[in-house]
């Protein structure tokens, strides 16, 4: 009998399909990723990306300065609440993990706006040092864009706190923003770069 011609059937090179070590990478792939969709339903720890960061309470400083604020907003004629979801904003690395109150001044025109993050440091030397990373941060690239271009900030000293309103005029062209900005910058010290 004769060896079959090249191009036959019998030449396992032209018999078409995949090699028989990457058919075995992508079956073993094909496994591991259901296994971990697997896992990862019946609630057993598979962690994708880094770990959240648990930001410890607030204390008396941040409550006090929440307190101030809620008061001048409210003598300014600005309705005051604790938000009814969730606000975190840009912040610089040293924010992070930073105790933090959140108010809400109530804009009807603007419902998704007026939210005010009040930091707590442990002394006002740390809440200087940390405001004024915080402001050149925010005018670093990686700060930068986690706003939109024309965003301003509101960001004051008040004893060991920071108080910070980010807004912007494209986003919340609601005069009562631009208002709310100018009433929380007669609130302590500003906050500025050396």
């Amino acid at each position: 009998m004769t060896a079959p011609a090249p191009g036959d059937m019998g030449d396992r090179r032209s018999a078409g399909g995949p090699p028989w070590w990457l058919a075995a990478i992508a079956i073993g792939t094909l496994v591991i990723g259901v296994a971990l969709v697997a896992a990862q339903s019946l609630g057993i720890g598979v962690a994708v990306g880094p770990p959240a960061v648990t930001v410890p309470p607030a204390g008396d400083a941040a409550q006090r300065t929440h307190d101030q604020v809620a008061r001048t907003l409210e003598a300014a004629g600005f309705q005051v609440q604790d938000p009814q979801d969730p606000f975190r904003p840009g912040e610089s690395p040293a924010l992070v993990s930073v105790p933090r109150l959140v108010l809400q001044a109530v804009l009807p025109n603007s419902p998704q706006a007026g939210y005010v993050v009040i930091y707590e440091l442990p002394s006002a030397g740390d809440a200087d040092s940390v405001g004024r990373d915080f402001v050149s941060y925010l005018a670093s690239g990686p700060g930068a864009i986690q706003y939109p271009r024309d965003a301003q900030f509101v960001i004051r000293r008040v004893g060991q706190t920071l108080v910070f309103f980010p807004w912007s005029p494209q986003v919340s062209p609601d005069p009562e923003v631009a208002r709310l900005a100018a009433t929380l910058s007669a609130v302590g010290d500003p906050v500025t770069t050396p």
